[in-house]
């Protein structure tokens, strides 16, 4: 194969870089395979055979970063307590494999990284040309919704235990800020609203304060997100869960709850240490569209400023009397409304006379505001835009893993989702397989990889990429090979 290629007129780098590349993934998917039946065959010498009774081979495969690892693993039949025969598969319990439709968790966290910035088409694109994996869109969206189930499923639990006053996080913190924010987004024809085309999906965050990161650059410490179009009373159940799951909420005194005044954010103002401020990016934003007149939004901004919000209110429902055009008079009625109904949160919560606690070293207290670039980030960037309509359940399936990336931890949190520990008994024999890609050996003429054990590929399928390999080995083993 490799000489045919290079046989061609006109071969430039970037095919040889490319063909090289799978042959490298051809060669490690071959390696896994053999290291997983190396494994089978040790149970199967280890297991009691009087509880296990051999009853063949079984082929499958997994998709891996490297490609497709097809590999045989031994079927036992068990005789259960009640008298029942089952089937088994002692290397899938020792493995504890916990894949997403046979997608590992590595090649599953690079999937929902893709899918997190561009379409599951571009996505599927991408994680092909990326990795030794081919996967098709309707596969990448299989993933998302077995990762999303999962997280959901966390959710609940979390949910539960906060409820049931049993969920404990570590993070001690005196103070917790809060922040809420809804995206519209386009919904699909069995999930759009009775009028219009759009759903709120509400998205909510946490944080214990601020952190230093660079110059003037500050990163929210320790923050939890979750999203839905659950009922407000859900949704805020939700939310405890995420915060109870990371913080130790007994430990918390003040909370400090930031969002635009909708009544299901407001939902969460259900205790005297929590306090409510109107979001500045909305509050901002509505005196510039309720306000035509410039010297009159500057009046409004410095009456806040100078904590006058009842001159404040006095003064937009006296100028809303004095317009003389209908739509301007409209406008200024409805910023009056909106601020007198969320007067208590006009003024930022550090010009209250709050008992705060002093922040602990490294962290600050900052202003609040930052949800907008939350939900940006979150949702809106991804999921509002290239005309994208959703059902609820991939809609949520899909935020929940925008989360985890807004986060920080998206691809931490997908391979949490089924990391396990190899059993220690099988470690030496592993080590030993994988020697030859693993421990290159300089002998001063070169590198030397000594493989023990037969050759890959054998006893597998075979591609043409392992029948390239396998061509360059000839009748020698692996650990002739020298790279001179």
């Amino acid at each position: 194969m490799m000489e045919t290629m290079l046989s061609k007129k006109g071969i430039n780098f970037n095919a040889l870089e490319k063909e090289i590349y799978k042959i490298g993934c051809e060669f490690a998917a071959g390696l896994m395979s053999q290291v997983l039946e190396v494994m089978d065959e040790h149970l199967e010498n280890e297991r009691d055979k009087k509880q296990y009774r051999h009853k063949g081979k079984r082929w499958t495969s997994l998709k891996t970063m490297m490609g497709e690892v097809p590999y045989g693993r031994t079927v036992y039949e068990r005789k259960l307590e009640s008298g029942e025969t089952a089937c088994v598969y002692l290397l899938d319990e020792v493995l504890k494999l916990d894949t997403f439709g046979k997608v590992t968790s590595n090649l599953a966290a690079r999937i929902a990284e893709c899918v997190s910035v561009c379409s599951y088409r571009e996505a599927a694109e991408k994680v092909s040309t990326m990795t030794g994996q081919t996967i098709s869109h309707v596969g990448a969206w299989n993933v998302i919704q077995d990762l999303g189930d999962k997280l959901s499923e966390i959710e609940e639990a979390n949910a539960w235990l906060a409820k049931a006053e049993q969920g404990r996080g570590e993070v001690i913190t005196p103070i917790l800020f809060e922040e809420a924010d809804g995206v519209w987004i386009n919904m699909q024809r069995k999930d759009r609203p009775a009028k219009g085309r759009k759903s709120e999906m509400k998205m909510a965050a946490a944080y214990d304060g601020w952190e230093l990161e660079g110059q003037e650059r500050y990163a929210l410490r320790n923050k939890v997100m979750v999203c839905g179009f659950e009922d407000s009373k859900s949704f805020q159940q939700k939310k405890e869960g995420a915060i109870a799951a990371v913080f130790n909420t007994d430990e918390i005194t003040t909370r400090i709850l930031n969002g635009d005044g909708g009544g299901w954010i407001k939902a969460g103002l259900v205790d005297a240490d929590v306090h409510f401020q109107l979001d500045p990016f909305h509050k901002n934003r509505e005196i510039t569209r309720k306000v035509r007149d410039k010297k009159q939004r500057e009046t409004i901004r410095q009456l806040l400023s100078e904590k006058r919000v009842e001159d404040c209110l006095f003064y937009i429902k006296g100028i809303s009397e004095l317009a003389e055009e209908e739509g301007e008079k409209k406008n200024l009625r409805n910023l009056y409304e909106y601020f007198n109904s969320n007067k208590e949160g006009l003024l930022p919560y550090q010009e209250r006379g709050l008992n705060l606690p002093t922040p602990p070293k490294g962290l600050e207290y900052r202003n609040l505001g930052t949800m907008e670039h939350q939900v940006c980030d979150g949702a809106a960037k991804r999921m509002k835009h290239q005309k994208a309509s959703w059902s609820k359940t991939g809609a949520e399936n899909l935020g929940r893993l925008l989360c985890k990336k807004v986060c920080g931890n998206l691809y931490d949190t997908v391979t949490s989702l089924s990391r396990t520990a190899l059993p220690e008994r099988y470690v030496e024999t592993i080590e030993e397989v994988l020697s030859a890609a693993k421990t290159p050996k300089n002998d001063g003429r070169g590198y030397l990889y000594p493989v023990r054990g037969k050759n890959p590929f054998t006893e597998t399928f075979m591609t043409n990429g392992r029948k390239a390999i396998l061509s360059m080995l000839g009748d020698r083993c692996s650990s002739e090979l020298i790279y001179r």
